[in-house]
This record gives structure tokens, sequence and C-alpha cells, in this order.
């Protein structure tokens, strides 16, 4: 309960002050900088986060989730949209609405003690590597067939910035393995700093996340505050969002309900074998955050309007997702689920 009223106070404080001050936070010149050091630092702590020996054993699961589960997740979303709302934008609400935070997952799962460290780990990694994928889906596939041109976004941009992310993580990946410069913590944090501060530069979120894996020389409760402060921020500016671009109810609460009930549970029976628990949890706890937030920002930034269904869609996935869980907990600790 107290997740779900510090969650909703938040929004409604962020709405009101958009309200009164009429200022929106989105389109400030800082927003850009803000996001950008909250996802390298969200994404990092993810990460970090995952017991890689709890995920050792399933690492075919994991290119599966990358490579098919996500981009299958994307077209089942928009395809369900598209029977109910029936325009091309439907699936790039899909898009957008798929892309699962990592601060958010990060921050929520940290309530979750009951989910093993694998199935926290899987979920993290969906968070944390979806995106190479979502972009590719968004921009290079889905965005020509709405706009009907690629709005400047090309395949040979892509690979650049996949370049930016990949180059330094396999340098990371060789020290880590031929050398033990990594063993020295001195050395190991100043590597850490560098490449987060690259990171942030050149906006390479994914060399991030893989850093994570890789280089671990601080202990992960700093990153868990850190991560706590800025999901809240984030809701405080979503909220204070909506007033700048509207609401549309209808649809941000349809599409809410079709991602959170419809294809969250079928992609996690289809892809997720375990306890049941396991496969609920996991199911339930594909938050939206940051990410959809940036997504739907880049939509808009190409003239596609986008945000005035996405930002109460990730309110409402948000409170879904909280108050599922909060319950789920409370009725396997009064021994009514086994």
């Amino acid at each position: 309960m107290k997740q779900i009223l510090t969650f909703t106070v938040i929004t409604i404080i962020g709405f009101y002050t958009g309200k009164m001050t009429d200022i929106n936070p989105i389109a400030s010149d800082g927003f850009s900088y803000f996001a950008s050091f909250a996802l390298v630092l969200g994404l990092y702590g993810s990460v970090i986060g995952i017991d890689l020996k709890a995920v050792a054993k399933q690492k075919w699961l994991v290119v599966i989730i990358v490579t098919v589960a996500v981009p299958l997740q994307i077209m089942a979303t928009g395809f369900v949209m598209y029977l109910i709302y029936p325009v091309s934008l439907s699936f790039l609400l899909a898009v957008a609405i798929d892309q699962i935070d990592p601060l958010s997952v990060d921050t929520l799962l940290q309530d979750k003690d009951r989910m093993s460290d694998s199935a926290k780990g899987i979920l993290r990694i969906w968070a944390s590597f979806d995106d190479p994928v979502t972009v590719l889906f968004g921009f290079l596939v889905l965005l020509p067939l709405v706009a009907g041109t690629s709005l400047g976004f090309t395949f040979q941009k892509y690979l650049l910035g996949m370049a930016l992310n990949i180059i330094p993580a396999l340098v990371l990946w060789f020290i880590h393995k031929k050398t033990k410069y990594f063993q020295q913590k001195t050395f190991a944090i100043i590597t850490l700093i560098i490449v987060l501060v690259f990171s942030f530069l050149t906006e390479s979120f994914l060399l991030a996340a893989i850093t994570g894996l890789i280089l671990r020389p601080l202990p992960t409760k700093f990153f868990e505050k850190s991560t706590f402060i800025l999901y809240h921020i984030i809701v405080f500016v979503v909220g204070m969002s909506l007033f700048s671009y509207g609401i549309d109810y209808r649809l941000g609460i349809l599409l809410a309900l079709v991602e959170f009930f419809i294809i969250q549970p079928v992609s996690a029976l289809i892809f997720f074998n375990g306890t049941a628990s396991e496969v609920f949890r996991i199911a339930y706890s594909q938050q939206n955050g940051l990410t959809t937030l940036l997504m739907g920002i880049a939509f808009q930034s190409f003239g596609i309007n986008v945000l005035h269904i996405l930002l109460p869609a990730i309110i409402v996935i948000n409170i879904l997702n909280i108050s599922i869980n909060k319950l789920y907990t409370w009725k396997e600790e009064k021994g009514l689920i086994t």
C-alpha cells in the first residue's frame, strides 16, 4: 500500500506542479542530460544486480529473449492494438510500451524477496538488453511504415551507434579475460568511471549494461539507492508532463491493459519455465518508465504525437504492477497461495 500511495502522490504532485508552472520538463534543455545520466546509471545498476551464476544455465534463454521474444512481443502488442484501434500508430505505441525500463524493474524488484535470483536475473536482462532490438524495429522497420519515410534514421547510423557500444565492450572483455588489471580495485573503479562517462557522453547505453556484466568493483547498495531516487524523479516528471501533452484516457488505459493483461502473461508462458509463482512474477513485473518515455519523445520529435497516450499508459502499468504484486505477496504470506 505504501508503494502505491507514494507513486500516486508523486504523480499528482507532478501534475499540479506542471499545471501551476506551465513548465514542460521534457522539453527543457537539461532533460536529455538527466535522462542519459539516469539511464546509464540505471542500466549499470540493474545489470550488476544480476546473479551471473544463477542465470549461467539459461544462456540460450537469454539469447532467445533478446533476439526472438522482444520483436514477437512488439508485433503481438501492435496487432492486438491495431484490431481495437486500426491505425498504423498502434505499432509505434507497441514499440514504446514494450520498452521494459531497467530503473523501474530494479526499484520494484527490491520488494520481491520471494522471487528467485534466476528469475530476477532474466527480468533484469530483458529490461537492460532489449534496446537494440526495439530501436531497430521502431526506427528502421515501423517508423517508415507509419511516416512513409525513415526521417533521416538509417541502418548506417544504427551500425555506427552499435559500434560505439560493442567495440569498447570487447576491449573491457579482453582486459577482464586476458589480464589481472581489474583485480586491482583502484584501476577497476577508474576504468568504470571512464566507461560510464563515455556511455553518458555518446549515449552508448548498451555499453553501460554490458559493463555491468564484466566490471563490478563497487557495492550494489550504492546503485540501489541511486536508482530508487531516479525512479521517483521520473515518476514526478511523467506526472508533470501530463499537463503539457494532455491525456487520452481511453487509449492510454487500453494500451496498458492490453500490454499488462494479455501480452506480458502470454509472452511469459511461452518463453519462461519454472514454478507457477516464478512465471507469474515475470509476467507481471515487466515495468515501464524512462525508456518508454524516451521512445515517445523520439517519435514526438518526428512529429508523431504519442505522448498523450504513452504517459497515462505508463502510470496505469506502474499502478497495476505494484498492486498485483503486492496482492500476490500478501496472499503468499497468508498461506492462501502455495
